[in-house]
């Protein structure tokens, strides 16, 4: 099979020749695969010189169909060869295939210009009454338990477990949004999740930030180049625009996230961590040590602020940006550009793709270290703090 690729911005149009068919739908599932990553989200194939279509090519198209609509976008299967004709008719798909996948129009909302370094985007209110609260959790010789609600985020150090003493030595790295909650254990290579939902079944907290409230701006962003926008710049736009210190998630496509997660269990520690101690900072925790996680999805939360702006539990980001951040990986998933609820898209990051990893956002900006976390398109959600940290 023959595949040319015509893409201008949001749309492509993708040229055949050959055979769909177990021999080539992976191939082209892949070359499709890198149009959504590099963010076409209208895709036409023109079928002309498809002289073959096999049920596998059929369910390759049903589900990049699929797949475009869940994010708002539309796919065509154009002036099909009469082979493929009739085996589209045959399977009455023709109403799937053959017509765009046209959407209702959304209510007009207002977007504003949402630009910083290396980033440009625009944004829409959600609420202009909505805010923020964070508290913080201290670290306890007795663990806490946790369920989160639809508005609440946390991060931290968390376990799963079915009971408090079954949490000891068990706590790393975590995120929750929404009920939709993943840990990076440290007596396990492999992250862990579990959907809170319903409420039954608690995480047990050693320490972290637990914040509720509605986010008030929804904004989608796209990087200036390959290299990504960085975390820490959306973060200075976020702030400005709140003049103050704001909650905020991000959900996108992952430019490399740079970090660190704890490589004993916290509740083991038997002193603050203290940056100068070098061995002892190595012996705790593990750096990412280059960016990682390039080209997978990121959903990054938690609280930024300017410097002085009286929110405990802020560490410096970058020149003029202190935030606490966790930052979460895992397999690439198409998000839509539309405002959609953070809770909707927290949920389907955690709790149906395969997890990466989850570390604390730290951002290295030695000559040799591991720079900066960034991504390359992503939705971001913000809502100011209302009377800092409890």
């Amino acid at each position: 099979m023959r595949i040319e690729v015509q893409q201008q911005g949001r749309s492509a149009r993708v040229s055949v020749d050959g055979r769909l068919d177990a021999a080539w739908t992976d191939t082209f599932a892949a070359r499709m695969d890198e149009l959504v990553r590099a963010g076409a989200d209208t895709i036409v194939v023109d079928a002309a010189r498809l002289d073959f279509l096999s049920s596998l090519g059929i369910r390759c198209l049903i589900t990049l169909s699929q797949r475009l609509r869940a994010i708002g976008g539309s796919f065509r299967l154009a002036d099909p060869s009469e082979p493929v004709r009739q085996v589209i008719d045959l399977a009455r798909l023709g109403p799937i295939l053959l017509v765009a996948t046209n959407h209702a129009a959304a209510a007009p909302t207002t977007a504003a210009a949402f630009t910083g370094d290396g980033f440009t985007g625009e944004r829409r209110v959600l609420d202009e009454r909505a805010q923020a609260r964070v508290e913080s959790i201290e670290p306890s010789s007795a663990p806490q338990a946790w369920r989160g609600g639809a508005s609440t985020i946390f991060l931290g150090h968390a376990a799963l477990a079915s009971a408090a003493a079954d949490a000891r030595g068990r706590f790393g790295e975590c995120l929750a949004i929404a009920g939709a909650l993943a840990v990076q254990p440290t007596d396990s290579p492999e992250p862990d999740f579990m959907d809170q939902g319903s409420g039954t079944m608690p995480a047990w907290i050693h320490a972290g930030l637990d914040v509720s409230g509605a986010m008030r701006h929804f904004a989608h962003v796209e990087a200036i180049d390959d290299r990504g926008a960085a975390v820490s710049e959306i973060m200075r736009a976020c702030i400005a625009s709140e003049a103050g210190p704001v909650a905020v998630a991000i959900a996108g496509l992952s430019a490399g996230l740079c970090g660190a997660a704890a490589r004993t269990s916290p509740d083991g520690w038997t002193a603050p961590l203290d940056a100068r101690d070098g061995d002892g900072v190595r012996k705790r925790l593990r750096f990412t040590g280059e960016p990682s996680w390039i080209g997978e999805s990121a959903l990054i939360a938690g609280i930024a602020g300017a410097p002085g702006c009286g929110v405990p539990g802020l560490v410096p980001l970058a020149d003029g940006v202190h935030a606490h951040l966790h930052g979460l990986a895992c397999a690439f998933r198409a998000l839509p550009r539309a405002a959609t609820p953070l809770a909707t898209i927290a949920r389907q990051l955690v709790l149906e793709q395969p997890i990466r990893g989850i570390v604390h956002l730290v951002d290295d900006p030695r000559p040799d270290g591991a720079g900066q976390s960034r991504v390359r398109r992503a939705c971001v959600w913000w809502s100011p703090l209302a009377g800092g940290a409890r």
